[in-house]
This record gives structure tokens, C-alpha cells and sequence, in this order.
């Protein structure tokens, strides 16, 4: 009798534990959620080798936004610092670039060590602060 109920309660419970996954082949199943990279798509990985009409930061920063539905500030909300970096000519070591999250390769081109990335998911808009240095 035992036993019984034990199946029971298997087979009643069972559907709710399989609800959140999808067969999707005999023996493989997924799980029913997005990914952190479509929750945000700053998170998500790419690899870019940047062509050679690619010439300066301001440029590669352009192209390595283009698929990740996200655009730079326009020109009257940017730092003066950050305006300066992005006439800079592309360092050749950065020409191929990743695989890297978007934030990090963003991060790489402008300077980590200079600039903080932040970020309007609503507007969709990327942008950078000067990091306070001390003097």
C-alpha cells in the first residue's frame, strides 16, 4: 500500500517538476528561461575582427555595438576625456578582439583603467565616466 502511494505522489508531482523544460530530442531537454545574455545583452559574447576601414577607438566602439542593440551617447552627453579617446587611432593589439562580453570589450577599447562604463537599458544607451585618479 506503501508503495502504491509512493508511485502516486511520483506520478501526481512529476509533471510540475518537468514543466520548467522542454524535450528537445530523446535524451536532451532545456531548461524554460532565457539566457543571461538576453536578460541583458551587454552580458553576451562575441568575437570581432575589426576590418580596416575600422581606423580609430570611436569607430571600433561603433562597430562592436552594432549587434548588441545598444548605441553610444551622442556627442553633447560624452566626456571631454572620452571625446579625446575616441578620435585615438585603434592600437593594432586591439584589432582582434575577444571572445569578450560586449561591457569588457568596451571596457578594453576605451581604457579600463580610465573610464567606467555605465549604461540607460531604456534608452539603450552606453556611456563612460572618467575614474576620479589621485593626484
Amino acid at each position: 500500500m506503501k508503495k502504491t502511494i509512493s508511485i502516486c505522489l511520483c506520478l501526481i508531482f512529476l509533471p510540475l517538476h518537468a514543466a520548467n523544460v522542454t524535450q528537445i530530442s530523446r535524451y536532451a531537454a532545456v531548461g524554460n528561461k532565457p539566457l543571461p545574455a538576453q536578460i541583458n545583452p551587454l552580458k553576451s559574447i562575441q568575437q570581432v575582427h575589426f576590418p580596416t576601414s575600422i581606423q580609430t577607438i570611436g569607430d571600433a566602439v561603433q562597430h562592436w555595438l552594432v549587434y548588441s542593440g545598444y548605441h553610444l551617447v551622442p556627442a553633447e552627453k560624452q566626456n571631454p576625456g572620452l571625446k579625446k579617446i575616441l578620435e585615438q587611432p585603434l592600437p593594432q593589439v586591439d584589432r582582434n578582439l575577444g571572445p569578450l562580453t560586449i561591457e569588457d570589450g568596451l571596457a578594453i577599447l576605451v581604457g579600463r583603467n580610465l573610464f567606467s562604463l555605465t549604461h540607460d537599458d531604456l534608452a539603450r544607451e552606453v556611456n563612460f565616466t572618467l575614474i576620479k585618479r589621485r593626484k
